[in-house]
């Protein structure tokens, strides 16, 4: 039998940061508009890098355009304790 899919690739997720999910991408969306990614068949391409084996489907994830932008996204997370993976190309095969 396998174990549970948290316990094997990734540590689960936060169950309260889950349970704001909502609130958390309309305050994401306040800062970068239409820069954010919710649908998660649009999260399915973000939810591992070039090493495929650990995968976890992120909460949602945001395409700043500036580094203002930056700044202000991780201070909304920052404040609101929610984890942050960064992602460049996503072949870097280092989880991000």
């Amino acid at each position: 039998m396998l174990a549970h899919p948290c316990l094997v690739k990734m540590p689960c997720p936060n169950p309260v940061t889950l349970a704001d999910r909502a609130a958390i991408v309309r305050g994401l969306r306040g800062i970068v508009g239409d820069d954010v990614i919710d649908d998660p068949a649009e999260l399915a391409a973000y939810a591992s890098d070039g090493l495929t084996a650990y995968s976890q489907l992120p909460l949602a994830v945001v395409l700043p355009r500036t580094t203002a932008d930056v700044a202000a996204v991780l201070r909304f997370c920052h404040d609101g304790q929610i984890k942050v993976v960064p992602r460049g190309s996503g072949t870097s095969l280092s989880g991000g």
